[in-house]
């Protein structure tokens, strides 16, 4: 029986990373959270762009060749940025409709109109510039959501 050879990496860890100089973790923070402000204005411009092809994935699948896991994906990156730049309904809404699609391989008619609803609520809050907390909307939203979901079934 043959030892196969050890195999040494070529240069450790310690040896790519300085350990002195470069920013302290307070400044780093800084330039993270500078570079997070300089990227909400231009998110609108990608949430329009987003909800434009979800709106096509929703066409699509009304047509008849739609894919419920395009849909699933688009409303996933919608959710997931919503809050991080500064519109929590949008990330309300889509993980809303997210709960709805994860479960679903096909879609019937009554599916259908209640993506058709998600998405033209998260366009109206976009039209209506409902950026940051709206308390007052919040709850009864996630409460009327739901319910859209629960009359569907899953």
């Amino acid at each position: 029986m043959c030892a196969k050879p050890l195999i040494e990496p070529g240069r450790h860890l310690r040896d790519k990373v300085r350990t002195s100089g470069g920013p302290t973790p307070e400044q780093a923070v800084l330039r993270a959270l500078n570079a997070a402000e300089g990227m909400a204005g231009e998110y609108q411009g990608w949430a329009v762009d987003d909800l434009q092809a979800l709106w096509q994935a929703y066409q699509d699948s009304a047509a008849g060749s739609g894919n419920v896991s395009k849909m699933f994906d688009i409303a996933h990156e919608v959710r997931g940025q919503g809050g991080s730049f500064g519109f929590p309904l949008i990330s309300r809404i889509g993980d809303s409709l997210c709960k709805f699609l994860e479960t679903r391989t096909s879609l019937a008619a009554g599916d259908l109109e209640i993506i058709k609803i998600h998405i033209l609520a998260m366009k109206a809050v976009f039209q209506q510039g409902l950026k940051g907390k709206q308390a007052s909307l919040d709850g009864e939203l996630t409460h009327l959501l739901a319910a859209l979901r629960d009359k569907v079934g899953d």
